[in-house]
């Protein structure tokens, strides 16, 4: 076999020489700005979870289990899914480390992520191309195309980040390994393997690697022609072996490789004929990225005969035509055609998925092969104008401003949907009412900020759509507990606990309830079973601790909040472990406790009375009078707190408090 030649007629040694510093400075510019009013938003839907509430990332104590749990494993069984990605929990440890809970620490990582993939795109694609032209177009394209925002702009997107920046690095070390004829660089190889353990430990896409790697090195690479299959399998092998290890890890302390179907009844039969239209829908998105929302309703194809699957059929022929073109006039321009599609081809099975099937992040890492495609195609456009009236290639030119400023735009516009939470699940149910999901949300909203009627609407609007609930059934037995209507109360937390019976938060709130009534024995058997559900949370070890603190159990109360500021320190614990130290006598060990409270949140006014008391009854009278003053600025309704302040500033004529 000859020599392959070049695979573009628009290549020179120009081309290959070293990439200027202005050209990568625009391309960060173009990978920043656009998302730099991510930093003023907040913490949006998952990231409640996997961030708020999370024990793990709160301390370097807890690498351990992020690299040996799901995701959501602190959440007890109501995390049972076998999602696992350590890398991005790790990731937020290290946000966690530097900005504490400020969100736009953890915005700043996501945006720094998008520049850092930035610029590896760049390097492959200049190494796959041997085009820096075609280099910086590919990658500005990238950089600007809006469908990435869900990515970038949303805090729990980063797994999509971490996955693309591995998997390009990974790639990376694969290109440079290879050595004239057939040989391999060790240290490469080493590179390529570290780094596709990361690929791995970020995402389940990451198996696609080794696939992309042998196509292309049987298919694509200069030297196919003079490597013999030896020397070619020698440069990937190693990414294949690493595979069916990672899936035995999954299989053996997860129970599946693939996620849990949690929500969605999608025989193979319909998911087979579904395949066709995500695909086809992937494709429209990446090229009219108009009407982007959080959440696209699936309605599974039951036959052949389904417009949407012969549309889908449609695009998938034109794509098969467009990749027999570019095998002939561009090859390597074809392989953007097969990265794609090898890495959409995981999200287009329905069954794997939740109740999202179609999402916009699952993009982030396929569309890097159609900007290859339309990058080759902008150039060869580019060169064909050439011997145009320069008419032509202004026209070309305003044409791509016009387009990069579009993108730019939409990106900065869309990127406001991830504002805060009531933004986010605003924005879209305006578009998609039947997100019954993301109502619910919108409802829980609009409890924590005590509206507790539009909250009740919300949630009883959302259980016409789904009356089998067990979250809703759960919600609106709170709505009924709020209204002291505790017998429906029971009822509706008995009837969630029917459905789900490891719902941790049916049986909390069903124990709160059997307390509230006097039912004590069933309370504390409820508040029991929510800990053994979810022996992280903060909040079941509270409740279950404020259950034995009202019951004189006090050792059993100390136990659960320790345990609970073991999990995450939090004001709540350390003002019962003060209050139970006070009971007991140890009144330093009290204080400290308070102390501990009111460093965590200078707003909790129980902290600042009892720490009040103890000054006041060691004769601190200053003190004392400061920590009145502060809690009651919280809470200044609180009569016991306002006659113990004015018994110390009327008995103080020999001491001079300041006025704060």
């Amino acid at each position: 076999m000859s020599e392959p030649q070049p695979i573009t007629d628009h290549q020179s040694p120009h081309h290959q020489s070293r990439t200027p510093a202005w050209l990568l400075a625009l391309l960060l510019l173009l990978a920043v700005l656009p998302y730099v009013n991510t930093l003023q938003n907040g913490f949006v839907y998952d990231d409640n979870n996997e961030v708020l509430s999370n024990p793990f990332i709160r301390s370097f104590g807890h690498v351990g289990d992020i690299f040996s749990t799901r995701i959501l494993a602190h959440l007890g069984a109501r995390g049972a899914t076998n999602y696992y990605r350590p890398i991005s929990i790790f990731g937020f440890l290290i946000c966690y480390k530097l900005f504490g809970l400020l969100p736009y620490g953890f915005h700043l990582a996501n945006v720094l992520l998008h520049a850092i993939i930035v610029c590896l795109l760049f390097g492959v694609t200049k190494r796959l191309f041997k085009d820096q032209w075609l280099a910086f177009t590919a990658t500005a394209i990238f950089a600007l195309h809006p469908i990435h925002t869900e990515s970038v702009a949303w805090i729990s997107g980063v797994t999509d980040l971490d996955l693309a920046v591995f998997y390009l690095a990974t790639f990376l070390f694969f290109l440079a390994g290879a050595r004239p004829h057939g040989q391999r660089s060790e240290w490469a190889q080493a590179g390529m393997v570290a780094s596709f353990i990361l690929t791995l430990l970020s995402k389940e896409q990451a198996v696609t690697l080794p696939l992309v790697a042998m196509v292309y090195e049987h298919f694509y690479r200069e030297d196919r022609a003079s490597t013999t299959w030896r020397q070619k399998v020698a440069r990937y092998g190693s990414l294949w072996l690493l595979v069916p290890a990672y899936i035995l890890f999954r299989i053996r302390f997860f129970g599946a490789f693939a996620p849990v179907l949690l929500t969605r009844h999608v025989s193979w039969y319909e998911a087979i004929l579904s395949t066709a239209p995500l695909a086809g829908e992937y494709l429209w998105k990446m090229l009219w990225p108009v009407r982007l929302i959080a959440y696209y309703p699936f309605h599974k194809s039951v036959t052949p005969a389904d417009p949407r699957v012969l549309a889908g059929i449609a695009a998938l022929g034109l794509c098969a035509l467009a990749f027999a073109m570019l095998w002939k006039r561009g090859r390597l321009a074809s392989f953007g055609f097969f990265w794609f599609f090898i890495n959409i081809a995981p999200v287009l099975n329905s069954r794997w998925l939740g109740p999202n099937v179609f999402t916009e992040r699952y993009l982030y890492l396929p569309s890097i092969g159609l900007c290859w495609v339309a990058a080759w195609g902008i150039l060869e456009i580019w060169i064909k104008v050439a011997g145009r009236p320069h008419i032509w290639r202004v026209a070309v030119g305003i044409f791509l401003g016009v387009l990069a400023v579009l993108g730019f735009a939409r990106t900065v516009i869309r990127n406001r949907d991830w504002r805060d939470d009531e933004t986010y699940y605003r924005v879209t149910l305006a578009a998609v009412p039947e997100a019954e999901s993301l109502r619910l949300n919108l409802g829980a909203v609009y409890w924590n900020r005590m509206d507790k009627a539009a909250a009740e609407r919300e949630w009883r609007k959302a259980l016409e759509a789904s009356p089998n609930s067990a979250q809703l059934l759960n919600n609106l037995g709170l709505v009924e507990a709020s209204k002291n209507q505790y017998d429906q109360a029971i009822v509706y937390f008995q009837r969630s606990m029917r459905l789900k019976p490891n719902y941790t938060d049916a049986h909390l709130n069903l124990g709160r309830v059997y307390e509230a009534v006097g039912r004590t024995p069933e309370a504390e058997i409820q508040l029991q079973a929510a800990v053994a559900l979810a022996p992280l949370s903060v909040q079941t070890r509270n409740d279950l601790g404020g259950y034995y603190l009202t019951a004189g159990r006090l050792r059993e109360a100390e136990a659960q909040f320790h345990a609970s500021v073991v999990n995450i320190p939090n004001s709540g614990a350390y003002d019962s472990l003060g209050d139970i130290a006070v009971l007991q006598g140890q009144s330093d060990i009290a204080e400290q406790d308070y102390r501990q409270a009111i460093g965590l949140d200078e707003f909790d006014p129980r902290g600042h009375f009892g720490l009040a008391a103890l000054l006041a009854a060691k004769g601190s009278t200053t003190e004392a009078v400061n920590q009145y003053r502060a809690g009651l600025r919280v809470d200044p309704r609180n009569q016991e707190a306002q006659a113990a302040l004015q018994r110390l500033t009327s008995n103080s004529t020999n001491v001079k408090i300041p006025n704060r």
